[in-house]
């Protein structure tokens, strides 16, 4: 319980520095943030393969939270980052399956990933392969998460479907700020969905 207080609180406090400041608490909560999450993971998840996973995909996060908070913002660095940890949590979730998958599925969340992607395309310029590559990873980790819950119909299966849908909103609002122009409500709506997501995935280690 004490735990999570701890997350919320942590999480609160950046993202009320996105926007009142100070700077300190806004470069330092959003690590931090991941961070209790990682070591959540680590004490009282149960120490097998997927946990091992879902700790490399979290370490993955901290190294592009960094990366994309700096005042220098290496973006390219901070996808690649990001795009390794839903390599990893991919991997996760395909090694949970326990059954025959569907491809209604698939489907749609690549015709989902079309239409975000054409929208976004007249303002990538140079970023147009990079980040169509992330979209393609991100919709088959959200597919993976799909697949372990339909053939497993456990809690914690559909902790890691709802964690991986939530990234991808995030992701997906994150992506529209940055190309498709700034709105008022984004880094409270961003981090939000982000910060919900990655609990959700601690959440599936947790249950099994």
């Amino acid at each position: 319980m004490w735990v999570w207080l701890a997350v919320s609180f942590s999480a609160l406090l950046h993202i009320n520095a996105a926007y009142r400041g100070p700077q300190w608490q806004f470069y330092l909560f959003k690590p931090l943030t991941i961070v209790l999450l990682l070591a959540t993971t680590i004490q009282f998840g149960p120490s097998e393969l997927y946990q091992k996973l879902i700790i490399a995909g979290l370490l993955c996060s901290v190294v592009g939270d960094i990366c994309l908070m700096l005042p220098k913002d290496r973006f390219v660095a901070g996808l690649a980052s990001f795009l390794l940890a839903h390599v990893i949590y991919s991997v996760a979730f395909w090694g949970e399956l326990a059954g025959p998958i569907v491809w209604w599925l698939p489907a749609l969340l690549g015709g989902a990933g079309i239409i975000v992607y054409l929208l976004l395309l007249p303002s990538l310029g140079r970023l147009a392969v990079p980040v169509a590559v992330y979209i393609a990873v991100i919709l088959q980790m959200t597919w993976a998460a799909g697949e372990y819950w339909l053939t497993t119909r456990t809690g914690a299966g559909l902790a890691a479907f709802a964690g991986a849908l939530i990234f991808l909103i995030s992701d997906t609002l994150l992506a529209l700020d940055r190309f498709r122009g700034r709105f008022a409500a984004a880094t409270g709506s961003i981090m939000t969905t982000y910060y919900l997501s990655q609990a959700l995935l601690v959440i599936s280690v947790l249950l099994r």
